[in-house]
């Protein structure tokens, strides 16, 4: 089990390591299955990401592992840490596979070494109780998977709920100006448009043109829009198919910098 563990902290430090170290990691490079996985709304939960989330499980293993105490209450707790870990490591597969469809190889090693470590926990007999803490551990995923999906849609707010007032006005001025912005759920540059605004990203004048996952069919309005690369902005017939800084959309719409000071498109 403590192999196991140090197995899990090897491949999330990796993870973490290759977050600040953009391209460095194989087959991890930009637009690939990996990226997509590594840049959706699934990669952080509560505003950290989720490869630190799976670093300190593995430690909690590893120590449980290798810290004496009674056997049997050593394997209640492995019961307990490996049935959540498996629980969440199969939620977020099928999020890859179903509503990102990419799957990110490093993602399915941390699910096979979970899935060995969980096995691991039937290895001993004669643990009282043991069944109980592996099906607390199953409700426990349950809870943490439901929040997760909950903080990815949207739905809670990781920041305690701060608004950048300015951003918020600017959002709100992109759509009655008749600003559109497309994108797709699986589009890593869709999501560092959105992080530009923070929490303020839901005001947005945003479309979602890839309701059913990568490969499903698109929105209607993007195939009647020609919507062909994301992020796509369009105001008045014009159409931009990149990134745009909030400067640069201030400018282009004509809403005040920072300060009062009137932006103009150049």
């Amino acid at each position: 089990m403590a192999l196991l563990a140090g197995a899990g902290l090897v491949l999330t430090g990796v993870l973490i390591w290759s977050a600040s170290s953009p391209g460095h990691l194989p087959y991890c490079s930009e637009g690939s299955a990996c990226d997509v996985v590594q840049s959706s709304a699934w990669s952080r939960f509560l505003g950290v990401p989720l490869t630190m989330w799976g670093f300190a499980n593995y430690v909690v293993i590893g120590l449980v592992a290798v810290i004496p105490a009674r056997a049997e209450q050593r394997w209640r707790w492995t019961a307990l840490l490996t049935a959540t870990g498996f629980g969440i490591s199969i939620y977020l597969t099928a999020i890859s596979v179903v509503v990102l469809e990419a799957v990110c190889g490093y993602c399915l090693a941390s699910l096979a070494v979970m899935a060995s470590a969980f096995g691991l926990s039937f290895r001993t007999v004669n643990v009282s109780r043991r069944a109980a803490w592996r099906g607390a551990g199953a409700a426990f995923a349950i809870l943490v998977s439901l929040t997760m999906h909950l903080d990815a849609r949207g739905m809670l707010d990781g920041s305690g709920g701060e608004v950048d007032p300015y951003l918020r006005e600017l959002a709100e001025h992109l759509e009655r100006s008749g600003f559109k912005f497309y994108g797709a759920s699986w589009c890593p540059v869709c999501r560092e448009q959105k992080n530009l605004f923070g929490n303020a990203a839901r005001y947005l004048p945003y479309v979602e043109c890839s309701p059913h996952g990568r490969n499903g069919p698109r929105a209607t309005v993007c195939e009647t829009e020609e919507i062909n690369n994301y992020p796509t902005w369009t105001v008045d017939g014009r159409r931009i198919e990149r990134l745009l800084v909030i400067e640069r959309l201030a400018a282009y719409s004509g809403f005040p910098k920072r300060g009062g000071e009137t932006s103009t498109d150049e």
